[in-house]
């Protein structure tokens, strides 16, 4: 990941499942906080369930943020999701996260399923 452009802490809020036109279970799940240069964020990681015991898979992020400098952003990208071993946790990245003023930036974060957080940095993409 390229130098840091500031850092991310997000809450869970809650999930919803749905199946896709596919038939897989997607999980959706809802989160709120805060970054660096967003101010107030909220957004939903959607993630295709792939078969039972899977340590990895696919995800993808859609937001909202609200910066203290603009009325508000949305954002958008696709990214995967691998288990930390060990551990009900998820390393979760974001390669291009395209924000609605034109930015692309990218995002690494720690999904804990237990604390029911999602933190981590962000990054300008390459």
């Amino acid at each position: 990941m390229a130098d840091s452009i500031g850092e991310f802490e997000l809450n869970h809020t809650g999930n919803a499942y749905a199946k896709n036109d596919d038939g897989a279970v997607v999980a959706y799940v809802n989160y709120d906080g805060n970054a660096t240069g967003f101010g107030t964020v909220m957004g939903t990681l959607a993630f295709p369930l792939p078969d039972s015991g899977a340590t990895s898979g696919t995800c993808s992020w859609t937001g909202q943020a609200f910066p203290p400098d603009s009325p508000w952003t949305t954002s958008s990208g696709d990214g995967t999701w691998e288990q930390i071993e060990g551990k009900h946790a998820w390393k979760v990245s974001v390669p291009a996260l395209e924000i609605s003023d034109g930015r692309v930036i990218s995002s690494e974060g720690v999904l804990d399923l237990e604390a029911r957080t999602f933190n981590g940095q962000m990054s300008a993409a390459n």
